[in-house]
């Protein structure tokens, strides 16, 4: 109990005289720059991403909600990469590496593999011209080679090429290319956009499948009180290159009715009525299965404000084989002593956490079913409180949260699998089992702590702290989480066209029970991301450098993922 009480206190001298800033990464949907909680990624298409103030043992992107139906579904998880919406118009090129590549090391070391694992580089060069009469055009090339070269042996048996992207013999985890037209107009916006993929998707068993979609298009429409998308994927599935193979013609979309982003609105009440759909024909070797070829996910998103200080927001939807729903209220104190005071109460009831996903992997002879019976309950209180003052701020969160039926994985058995990699020998473990429950209650405490120094718009010092204790069926958690995490950083904004920013960021351990025969534990450590930008306003430019996890050690996050390794990677921006 001491050593806790030393180092919380250890952690709030941190708290007032450190700082923190956001560094972005490579591309969007990529949380790897993320401190405040679990964030462990295995590639690019692939995180654990769970904050220490949501509650429930699951990550963010394994649950779906209404503010995600134009994220990708993969599998059974929802990712913001690879990201199909529209930049604003402009024209960027963006070129990057993880440190160690051998491009460098021949005339250090004498020629090709002769040092070390290879290091791997990220592409990206894409424009969205002016409108002209309110037409657009737009095309767009990106591919994140990180984390891919200490698994490309064993993914390589699998499609026998090592050209399987765009460009390059890196197998990529994420490789894509799109073009298309739009038309803008005030409110209204349409736009079509088609394109060739490859992804590697990470599934339940723990293997890696790849994806090429051949091609995929995705149309969207927006207005203010109207919300669709439509998308075709013509998908090729690669168990085994000649021998399994499995394709997939899928189409999937949603529609709203009601303003966007309602729960943000400050109106009496506000109302949104959709529906998410997805139909599938799968033909050969497929990997995955879904039920009866397709879903329908109606779903009714609402918003009420009946005082200034009183807030509730939620959603609720069934597709009659599953259904989901979330509330939350919000009530906000008048101010006391230049203390912003805010508390409340969320609810996540449901019977899956993704109504939209797949609902059978199948894995030689094995069949691993991805729904369960029963329903999950998830329940949170919180207290926010936030002070600025002069040139400080401070914040407090407390929360504490309580789940029954969580959903968990039942291991049946365990395979093996290796490859000879520049590091020796490496295994990968897979499983076969089903998606199952935790019957019991899960509880758990967290708070939060943030302190910031302002110094007008030109210097930005603060710093945040975080811990959490969960008590439960611990040894059936797919994921136990980070207990304690600080990140430290600052923000300078100089000539108001040259920008700093760096992150100091710690977590502690965490541990993966179920995806290795004996739990994998993921040390915990610091990181360090720095980025500089130069603007040229005048002409519209922006310039940045970035380097990411320069101190964290090597490691690999998650079983059978990638190596987490140092990067850099610079940007050039034209706006129109």
């Amino acid at each position: 109990m001491i050593k806790h009480m030393k180092f919380w206190m250890m952690l709030g001298t941190l708290t007032v005289v450190s700082a923190f800033a956001d560094v972005a990464p490579e591309t969007e949907g990529m949380q790897d720059t993320r401190y405040d909680g679990t964030f462990l990624t295995a590639s690019p298409t692939f995180v654990y991403d769970r904050s220490s103030q949501m509650g429930g043992i699951h990550s963010e992107s394994e649950e779906w909600s209404p503010t995600k139906v134009r994220d990708r579904l993969l599998y059974n998880r929802v990712s913001g990469i690879p990201s199909w919406t529209p930049r604003e118009p402009s024209v960027w090129m963006s070129v990057g590496n993880e440190t160690g590549d051998m491009m460098y090391q021949d005339p250090r070391y004498g020629g090709w593999g002769s040092c070390c694992i290879n290091g791997t580089p990220m592409l990206e060069a894409g424009f969205r011209s002016k409108s002209y009469s309110g037409i657009w055009t737009t095309a767009r090339y990106f591919q994140v080679d990180h984390y891919s070269s200490s698994n490309g042996k064993v993914r390589r048996k699998m499609v026998k090429r090592v050209d399987y992207s765009i460009f390059g013999e890196n197998l990529p985890y994420q490789s894509t290319a799109y073009a298309g037209v739009g038309y803008s107009v005030g409110s209204f916006d349409v736009s079509l956009l088609a394109g060739h993929e490859y992804l590697w998707i990470f599934a339940e068993s723990g293997r890696w499948l790849p994806v090429e979609y051949k091609p995929r298009a995705e149309a969207r429409f927006d207005s203010k009180y109207v919300h669709a998308n439509m998308v075709f994927e013509n998908a090729e599935y690669t168990i085994l290159a000649g021998e399994q193979m499995g394709n997939r013609t899928e189409v999937n979309g949603s529609i709203k009715l009601g303003e966007d982003t309602i729960a943000q609105k400050k109106k009496l009440w506000n109302l949104g009525l959709g529906v998410a759909f997805r139909a599938v024909d799968d033909s050969g070797a497929m990997p995955v299965g879904l039920k009866e070829d397709y879903v329908v996910f109606p779903y009714l998103e609402y918003s009420l404000r009946p005082t200034d200080r009183l807030s509730l927001a939620g959603y609720v939807g069934t597709s009659g084989r599953e259904f989901a729903s979330k509330d939350s209220v919000n009530l906000e104190f008048p101010e006391f002593a230049s203390v912003q005071t805010n508390i409340g109460f969320k609810n996540h009831v449901a019977s899956t956490l993704n109504p939209l996903s797949d609902d059978y992997e199948y894995f030689n002879s094995d069949t691993i079913h991805l729904r369960v019976d029963g329903v999950m309950q998830l329940h949170r209180a919180y207290l926010d409180l936030k002070n600025r003052f002069e040139y400080f701020g401070l914040g407090m969160n407390f929360s504490g949260w309580f789940e029954k039926g969580a959903e968990t994985f039942d291991v049946e058995s365990f395979s093996v699998d290796s490859a000879n990699t520049y590091y020796g020998k490496q295994r990968f473990s897979y499983r076969t089992g089903d998606v199952g429950r935790i019957d019991s209650w899960i509880k758990a405490i967290s708070g939060e702590a943030e302190a910031a120094f302002y110094y007008k718009k030109m210097f930005t010092l603060s710093a945040r702290a975080g811990f959490e204790r969960i008590d439960g069926d611990e040894e059936r958690f797919e994921v136990n989480p980070v207990e304690e995490w600080l990140t430290i950083g600052a923000n300078w904004n100089l000539w108001d066209h040259f920008q700093v920013k760096h992150t100091w960021g710690y977590r502690s351990d965490a541990r993966w029970n179920l995806r290795t025969e004996v739990p994998y534990v993921v040390k915990g450590g610091w990181y360090w991301d720095a980025s500089l930008s130069q603007n040229f306003p005048e002409y519209g430019i922006t310039l940045t450098g970035t380097i990411l996890h320069a101190i964290g050690e090597t490691r690999v996050l998650v079983p059978n993922g990638g190596l987490d390794r140092t990067r850099f990677w610079c940007n050039i921006l034209k706006k129109f």
